[in-house]
């Protein structure tokens, strides 16, 4: 993009007491603060990641009015940000008018026009680091000034048809210590998507949740974009599930398998590879959202061309619950969720602990049977106290999901086949699922827009 460029060659132009003021991204190893962050991303096309981000960031919105979400599109093709925006009082697009700096551009030092988009964000800080003059809420839109029918706590970073082209330059920057005036450029233009959220998050009282799409291709961008979520939602449909896909998914992000020597012997040059080397932290699976088989014969592309066999499909399960029993790092450690309550409280039933997401060793499940069948006493309620206390100090191991059914329990959600249809209808009338009435849909079209909006809460129950 012509404008892109320009503004590069104008950031190149910046003083060095500019340069100086470059905003780094926090250590790996301290907590960002946020309530969550999400990267929905699959390495296959069509497996509705749009979608997926769209309803949940609008879902998430409605059930915690009082937290900040964050929506970035890191998609080329700009869908997300197209299905927020719509078009402008015109009919014309919105989103093209952004990018290519006909509406509502960022000046910089009052001559410097940046588009407020995601490429306009990355080209500024891959340049020459955001300058300490310029708030990183600039490059956001409330969308519900858009469109009245979506949330008000819903800001987007709006995507941008650039972001390939631009790609490609951040790419070389990474690898080139002359062009950048970071000491370690791999990194912090890896990390500079995470910058963003970063200075977002940070601002006093916000409570940030961020929801990320992304591209299915494996370029820089969705690089940039996977390492600035801390967990990972994969939606995966059965008509394409084989152990092929799940196992190319794990060796680009993790390196957990290798097809063949030659790949082992060219890792040097893997991104999972690099970001290990760069200290540069990687997201935790948390959640498998899988379609179920489509009931039209025609669309089905399983293994060899054919319908993908429940043997098949229970194959490719095992495989990655194995998966996760030899990689258990990769995926979010599933912690207790204690329920405690004052030791004044007359109601002694409701201090017993209670597990979400979690296994109980045999050991543990007796002792919770045992304290839930005793009567509340003073010193039992103190010794329950403890108990739960000693409990949140348990090891890890024996927090740990034990068998395939309770892997399936914890990180796989399966979704009917009426998430595509419903789901689209309302991304291409820029319209939140349920928040409008649509009195022309047919009563089909409302018990599948209502069985949806049940899958939504569900996982935003798991979020």
């Amino acid at each position: 993009m012509t404008t892109t460029t320009s503004s590069s060659s104008s950031a190149s132009k910046t003083t060095s007491a500019s340069v100086a003021t470059v905003n780094v991204p926090s250590p790996t190893g301290k907590k960002m603060p946020l309530e969550g962050s999400y990267v929905v991303w699959n390495n296959r096309g069509g497996s509705g990641k749009t979608n997926l981000t769209y309803h949940l960031a609008i879902k998430y919105a409605y059930r915690n009015p009082d937290k900040t979400v964050l929506v970035v599109d890191m998609c080329p093709q700009a869908d997300l940000s197209h299905a927020f925006l719509g078009d402008d009082e015109e009919g014309r697009d919105y989103v093209s008018q952004i990018g290519s700096l006909k509406k509502d551009p960022m000046i910089l030092d009052g001559q410097q026009r940046i588009p407020r988009t995601i490429s306009g964000y990355l080209d500024i800080y891959t340049s020459v680091g955001l300058p300490n003059n310029v708030d990183p809420r600039t490059f956001l839109f409330n969308v519900s000034k858009f469109n009245n029918q979506l949330p008000r706590n819903v800001y987007l970073l709006c995507g941008d048809t650039s972001l390939e082209l631009l790609g490609k330059a951040m790419d070389l920057k990474r690898s080139s210590h002359t062009i950048t005036p970071y000491a370690n450029p791999w990194r912090t233009i890896t990390q500079s998507l995470r910058a963003f959220v970063h200075k977002i998050g940070e601002r006093r009282g916000i409570k940030l949740m961020t929801f990320i799409d992304t591209n299915s291709s494996f370029s820089v961008c969705t690089e940039i974009a996977l390492t600035a979520a801390d967990r990972l939602i994969l939606p995966v449909s059965e008509d394409h599930l084989h152990r092929n896909g799940f196992e190319y998914l794990f060796s680009l992000l993790y390196g957990f398998s290798q097809p063949s020597s030659i790949y082992y012997y060219y890792r040097h040059y893997s991104f999972y590879y690099r970001a290990d080397e760069n200290g540069v932290k990687l997201p935790k699976i948390h959640l498998i959202l899988c379609k179920v088989a489509s009931s039209n014969k025609e669309s089905k592309i399983g293994i060899g061309g054919n319908v993908p066999t429940a043997e098949e499909i229970d194959k490719c399960w095992r495989f990655v619950y194995d998966t996760y029993t030899k990689h258990r790092d990769a995926f979010e450690i599933r912690t207790s969720s204690m329920s405690t309550v004052s030791p004044s409280s007359e109601r002694g039933a409701s201090i017993a602990p209670r597990f979400s997401s979690i296994s109980l060793t045999p050991s543990l499940i007796h002792e919770q049977r045992h304290s839930l069948s005793t009567p509340a006493t003073p010193s039992s309620i103190s010794h329950c106290h403890n108990h739960i206390n000693n409990l949140s100090n348990l090891t890890q191991q024996q927090y740990q999901i034990q068998t395939f059914e309770e892997f399936m329990r914890q990180y796989v959600m399966h979704l009917g086949n009426e998430t595509n249809v419903v789901s689209r209808i309302a991304v291409k009338s820029h319209s939140p699922i349920l928040a409008v009435k649509h009195p022309h849909h047919s009563h089909e079209y409302q018990i599948c827009a209502q069985t949806f909006d049940k899958t939504l809460n569900d996982i935003v129950e798991r979020i």
